[in-house]
């Protein structure tokens, strides 16, 4: 019986996963930027490294959030200081695996891709890589304590403007 119940608890553990990240790239690819922070903490972290710098152990990441405000004042500049190529973007999110879970958090990986189509019709992969999360469970439900995300493209063709 014990089994069964731990094995229930993981399994709802990765659909509650899997809604979560549902709605997150949901609220970036329909570029509800403005909302983006609310999947954080407060003092949630987020951050970009790049395969080489994660699996050398190097703590340099690319880019780094380290609460609401700088991830507020991410969303402004890119909305208002800064000038990109139209552009749309679609994330795809596979092999979610809850890592550990307690009461209180969830860890949890995932794979993921992001697809760029410009104006031009033309559809490259802008970013693709390994989500390293950890979840609070709270009131709201999940919201992300920490989203470390290792990017393998070794080109990144633009800079890493909207959210991953």
């Amino acid at each position: 019986m014990g089994d069964s119940v731990g094995a229930l608890e993981r399994h709802l553990d990765r659909l509650a996963v899997e809604d979560f990240y549902a709605a997150y790239v949901a609220c970036l690819d329909e570029d509800r930027l403005e909302a983006w922070p609310d999947f954080f903490l407060e003092d949630g972290l987020y951050g970009l490294w790049s395969k080489e710098n994660w699996d050398a152990g190097l703590p340099a990441p690319m880019f780094l959030c380290r609460n609401r405000r700088q991830m507020h004042d991410r969303v402004t500049s890119f909305r208002e200081a800064n000038l990109y190529p139209t552009h749309w973007n679609r994330h795809l999110v596979s092999s979610v695996q809850v890592i550990a879970a307690d009461v209180t958090e969830i860890s949890a990986r995932s794979n993921y891709a992001v697809l760029q189509t410009r104006l031009s019709g033309e559809t490259f992969i802008y970013q693709s890589g390994r989500a390293h999360d950890v979840f609070h469970r709270g009131p709201q439900g999940l919201q992300l304590k920490e989203r470390r995300l290792v990017y393998d493209t070794l080109a990144v063709q633009t800079l890493f403007v909207m959210p991953i």
